[in-house]
């Protein structure tokens, strides 16, 4: 016999049954099995350091990308689950700005998959994200951002602990409205651990959603080795070119 709570889902499945939130149509998920498809897992060949898509026919053996040669970063690897196309970007902006937080268990499950195919062997101590400053400043459990709530869901499923380490102090320009140069400028000084102690000599991975210059990723990071992190670990749902 169905009890209580297995009769409140099934009413609840039947009278307003889930829909892809991609394309609208009824399906047992939030994400029907034809827009799943059209999301393409970035298992190509990368660069070691920063995830770049490399394409390089005439240098098939080519190891690091044209940027990473003249950039240096604060962190040890980036790998993305895929490139910033459709449908991942109607998922990823419907999560972040209409707060649709019940994506963030699928959206967590292609984290997983980065996770298991790229970092599956290293040993990673602790999970972080990228703070929201908004939401840090709120007491309340119930305003988390977007990513302290995929950072939680992650953290579940591959039994590796979320740190909530990290604050932003300060409030910043939206990255995507500034040139190169301001997006660096911009974030100084924005970010700081809570527990230099909690860091110090760790292995951590750091989520976030879409990686684009990677201003805010290495800022962080470059905090977290100010606090003696020992390596680390890049994860982002999305990369651009």
């Amino acid at each position: 016999m169905l009890n209580n709570l297995n009769i409140t889902e099934f009413l609840k499945d039947t009278i307003i049954p889930p829909i892809c939130s991609v394309c609208g149509k009824i399906c047992a998920e939030f994400l029907c099995q034809n827009c799943n498809s059209r999301i393409k897992f970035l298992d190509e060949t990368v660069c070691q350091y920063c995830g770049r898509l490399i394409t390089s026919k005439n240098n098939p053996g080519i190891k690091i990308c044209t940027l990473c040669k003249n950039e240096t970063y604060s962190f040890y690897r980036l790998r993305s689950f895929s490139l910033y196309k459709e449908p991942i970007v109607n998922l990823i902006q419907k999560f972040k700005y209409k707060k649709y937080y019940f994506l963030s268990k699928i959206l967590a499950g292609f984290l997983k998959k980065a996770y298991e195919k790229h970092f599956n062997s290293e040993r990673i101590d602790y999970i972080d994200t990228v703070p929201n400053y908004a939401a840090d400043r709120q007491c309340s459990k119930y305003c988390k951002s977007h990513m302290q709530i995929l950072a939680e869901d992650l953290s579940k499923i591959i039994r590796i602990p979320f740190l909530n380490n990290i604050i932003k102090i300060r409030n910043t320009s939206k990255q995507q409205k500034l040139d190169y140069y301001l997006r660096k400028i911009n974030l100084n000084d924005a970010f700081k651990v809570r527990n230099c102690l909690l860091s110090h000599e760790k292995n951590l991975l750091l989520i976030d959603d879409v990686w684009t210059t990677g201003s805010t990723l290495n800022e962080i990071s470059s905090i977290l080795k100010k606090a003696k992190a020992n390596k680390i670990y890049l994860l982002t749902l999305a990369r651009g070119a």
